[in-house]
């Protein structure tokens, strides 16, 4: 089931503060791209962890 907005905000907050490479990273994509565009980043990562493979 996808997430709604709140959720994956939720989830990529989380996933960033879990791990100091992680936040680095992100807020550096945050400022070179914008919010939006990072969060949007984020979350086709991970859909496309969360989607099984289609054969």
């Amino acid at each position: 089931m996808p997430m709604n907005g709140k959720q994956i905000l939720e989830a990529f907050i989380d996933y960033i503060e879990s791990d100091s490479l992680k936040r680095k990273h992100w807020l550096r994509r945050v400022r070179e791209a914008g919010f939006d565009q990072a969060l949007s980043e984020y979350r086709e990562k991970t859909s496309t962890k969360e989607m099984p493979l289609q054969m």
